[in-house]
């Protein structure tokens, strides 16, 4: 089902020197004391990330579902169907978990009490004129809720940091010469480093190692190289152009492998946390 139309609802629009209006619907100021009591987050999905039985996401409206993998068909899903757009999903850090607190929130509440709505096709005729709505951390729930699940985003990757860095248990086989290796998974990775030249950093500063191995092996499998990420005729043509290119590392410009890296998790919260700091000060 489509997200509710509003009659008489603030509107972004242009002033009379054709400047943007700010979205209306919702301010900080109308909505500062709405939240009388600790956000209840919905229970997580569980574990750590895998390759294989993502979970999958609810429409915030309706009962279509996508895998978590799949983020982006969620998103215009929900724009074409329920005209509905999430601001700054990027920084949401646990999308999952976002998307069943507020289709829970909208079946308590109008979806005018938490969302801007923007008016398109303004100077058109009423029939051809639509509604939007826009989700975002101007509603201090909405920034509460996102702080808290990056807070518990952060404190889960270093809880599983932790158990990886204590774990003697680990076995793996390095990529380049298929030896295993049983133990820490330091030993594995340091010898990929001293004997192959391949480093992906520290082992203390990875989490989900088993996953992040995972993904570079897929693609060597593939016969893509890991840098430049191009394809080759067979296992040989690849080797060769690795060693010869220098490409035994992994691409920096890949925002795939971010998440197998602690200090992104403490960037995102530092940079949520600014970004704020500095539309309050505005």
């Amino acid at each position: 089902m489509a997200a509710p139309k509003t009659q008489g609802a603030a509107t972004q629009g242009e002033d009379s020197d054709g400047n943007r209006g700010g979205a209306g619907g919702v301010s900080y100021e109308d909505t500062k004391d709405y939240i009388l009591e600790p956000l209840s987050l919905p229970e997580s999905p569980g574990g750590t990330t895998s390759l294989e039985g993502s979970p999958s996401v609810p429409c915030i409206f309706c009962e279509e579902h996508f895998p978590v993998v799949e983020q982006d068909k969620l998103l215009k899903h929900m724009i074409i169907e329920h005209k509905i757009v999430i601001a700054d999903v990027k920084l949401v850090a646990d999308f999952r978990r976002y998307i069943l607190y507020w289709r829970k929130r909208f079946t308590e509440q109008p979806i005018t009490d938490f969302c801007s709505v923007i008016r398109i096709n303004c100077t058109a005729p009423s029939e051809e004129q639509d509604n939007y709505f826009l989700l975002c951390d101007v509603l201090p729930e909405d920034r509460i809720l996102r702080e808290e699940l990056q807070k518990q985003r952060l404190k889960e990757i270093l809880e599983q940091q932790q158990q990886e860095r204590n774990d003697n248990s680990f076995r793996g086989i390095c990529m380049f010469c298929n030896e295993e290796f049983l133990g820490n998974r330091s030993i594995l990775l340091n010898h990929m480093a001293r004997e192959h030249a391949f480093n992906i950093g520290l082992p203390d500063n990875i989490v989900n190692c088993n996953e992040f191995l995972c993904t570079l092996q897929k693609k060597l499998d593939n016969l893509q190289c890991l840098y430049c990420e191009k394809t080759f005729r067979d296992k040989n043509t690849l080797k060769d152009h690795m060693r010869k290119k220098q490409h035994r590392r992994i691409n920096p410009k890949n925002r795939e492998y971010d998440r197998f890296y602690v200090i992104n998790y403490l960037v995102r919260l530092s940079f949520h946390n600014l970004k704020f700091d500095c539309m309050s000060t505005n």
